[in-house]
């Protein structure tokens, strides 16, 4: 057991070490240079682009260049092309304020994926499991961006409420209530559309993994020994159906930045996917390597934490 993990971890720094070097090299070969964050502007002179270089080492080698980013980023002292703040502190500010839209919409999409996915599996071909299968595969079908203008204007012309940005526009003198109120409105709507394509992938697949199990022998001889229909689906039956999630439990992590892109934009909420779009417009550089530096370490932790989980799951790891 101890083995396995010792070279996972090890596994995953090698990985690291490797995404790191190649989105460093992306950044710049990419055309244009670096030092050129604002070509346009007149005030950009041949004299500051030469103090700018000199002062983000963009006049040294590659491997240079490399070894005093990461330094600067492990020590904090990364500070954005744009506005010159900390680069940490920027993301920081934003993984706050996406977390929430992370969490609701994960807890959406969990909790309603499996019950409908379950019943279909059970009720296999009749008219709940086509009703389903026609709404899930709509919902996969229409793009994120158009389903959201129709639940934006429906809400809007509806009930006449705002639902752009965290809060409403004015309401800082409002009661604590009703500013937690507000928020959580705010909040609503994206994590829904959010948790909407997710919903309707992962109910398809809880029923797959249910059909596959029901057609296993123990799950037959559960039934010719004449057991109740509910031991058999939820004993027998969904125990064994739930291993395959264990790992994807793990690799929803990447969906604090990828996941959120579209939405933040739609909604104007200002979180880590929003940033990260942002900044590769403006082309600030140290925001994208730090934002696809993080993206990596998530995307690493959470098959780190599939591997536990699976370890605990299924005791055939551990020999």
């Amino acid at each position: 057991m101890l083995s396995f993990i010792g070279r996972s971890v090890i596994q995953k720094l090698v990985t690291l070490f490797l995404v790191s070097i190649v989105s460093f090299l992306i950044i710049h070969i990419a055309p244009g240079e670096p030092s050129q964050v604002n070509p346009l502007n007149p005030k950009f002179t041949p004299e500051i682009v030469e103090r700018f270089r000199k002062a983000f080492h963009l006049d040294k080698p590659l491997h240079v260049q490399y070894f005093y980013f990461y330094k600067d980023l492990l020590t904090g002292k990364t500070t954005s092309w744009k506005d010159n703040q900390s680069v940490l502190k920027k993301i920081w500010e934003r993984f706050l304020n996406s977390l929430p839209l992370f969490i609701v919409g994960t807890l959406i999409t969990w909790t309603i994926s499996f019950p409908i996915g379950i019943r279909a599996a059970i009720a296999r071909g009749g008219i709940y499991d086509r009703s389903t299968t026609f709404l899930a595969y709509l919902l996969i079908s229409i793009p994120g961006f158009f389903f959201a203008y129709i639940l934006i204007i429906f809400v809007v012309t509806r009930f006449h409420v705002p639902v752009i940005g965290m809060e409403t526009f004015g309401l800082r003198e409002a009661t604590t209530i009703h500013m937690i109120m507000d928020r959580i409105w705010h909040l609503l709507l994206p994590s829904v559309l959010g948790a909407t394509g997710g919903v309707a992938i992962l109910s398809r697949y809880v029923r797959s993994q249910m059909l596959e199990v029901e057609s296993q022998d123990y799950v037959r001889t559960a039934k010719a020994k004449g057991l109740p229909p509910e031991q058999v689906h939820y004993k027998h039956a969904l125990r064994n159906a739930l291993l395959p999630f264990v790992t994807m439990f793990g690799l929803i992590l990447p969906g604090l930045i990828g996941g959120s892109v579209i939405i933040e934009s739609i909604f104007s909420w200002p979180g880590m996917g929003r940033m990260a779009y942002e900044a590769i417009l403006a082309r600030d550089y140290p925001v994208i390597l730090t934002v696809n530096f993080i993206s990596a370490v998530l995307v690493l932790a959470g098959t780190f934490l599939s591997d536990l989980l699976y370890l605990m799951v299924d005791p055939r790891i551990r020999l």
